[in-house]
């Protein structure tokens, strides 16, 4: 089973998180849970890192696992992006019962030193996020919508009916995780306004309102996760700048 321990301040606010185990499903390699944990769990610590220049207090790493903990206090920015794992944890929670469970943990000193202990016990050897196979094509294609000013504004994520490789699905199942997660962020916790779009194998959105700080921050977890796994595997993903005009 998949172990996702949410560590809280007082006022709610994630600060930490550990995450562990494998579901088992699929086979080696083709484990669709684990791989849609592994790129949420990933994509939410790159953007502390790299969009919200937050400080990481600690983190270690394990095979199937992730543990980090901010150094920074938690803020509306942190909590959107920590908030956007979450709705992706719970889906496969919801889908899966049996594979995933989530544990929110209240960050007294006992916990504290619980979380301390945990993240110096994991093993520090950090491999890829999703394991890597040889094939060709792309798979999926991600267009990113952005304002004049560069904040994102919406997304067209679109999969290649006529395209299916079994080597793909956890890569798809991924992209499908970050950019399913982005959306019910935006729309469940952050109550925007969207114009929706979707078909089988199709989610397109805009923002009703001007992106601000804590779409941005939504979003560009979603988009440094895609461009992992686009690097990764660049025949599972395509992603574009620009796309349509912001009217």
């Amino acid at each position: 089973m998949i172990k996702a321990e949410i560590y809280t301040q007082s006022d709610g606010r994630a600060v930490a998180f550990i995450i562990s185990g494998h579901s088992h499903v699929g086979g080696p390699g083709y484990d669709i849970y684990c791989a849609e944990v592994s790129t949420l769990s990933y994509a939410a610590r790159i953007c502390l890192q790299q969009h919200l220049n937050r400080k990481i207090l600690r983190e270690n790493y394990e095979h199937g696992g992730l543990g980090i903990e901010l150094g920074d206090a938690p803020d509306d920015l942190t909590e959107a992006v920590f908030q956007t794992m979450i709705i992706g944890l719970r889906a496969v929670e919801e889908i899966a019962p049996d594979m995933m469970h989530i544990e929110f943990i209240d960050l007294d000193s006992s916990a504290e030193d619980n979380l301390h202990k945990r993240l110096q016990n994991m093993s520090q050897s950090e491999g890829n996020t999703l394991p890597d196979f040889s094939v060709e094509q792309v798979k999926i294609r991600a267009d990113i919508f952005q304002n004049a000013e560069g904040k994102i504004f919406g997304f067209d994520v679109e999969e290649r009916k006529d395209f299916a490789m079994d080597e793909l699905k956890i890569y798809c199942a991924g992209i499908w995780a970050l950019a399913k997660s982005a959306y019910l962020c935006a729309k469940d916790y952050l109550k925007r306004d969207l114009d929706i779009e979707t078909d089988s194998g199709k989610l397109k959105l805009k923002l009703k309102t001007p992106p601000d700080d804590l779409t941005e921050a939504v979003f560009q977890m979603m988009l440094l996760g895609m461009r992992e796994i686009e690097n990764l595997k660049p025949e599972a993903l395509k992603i574009t700048i620009g796309g349509e005009p912001h009217v």
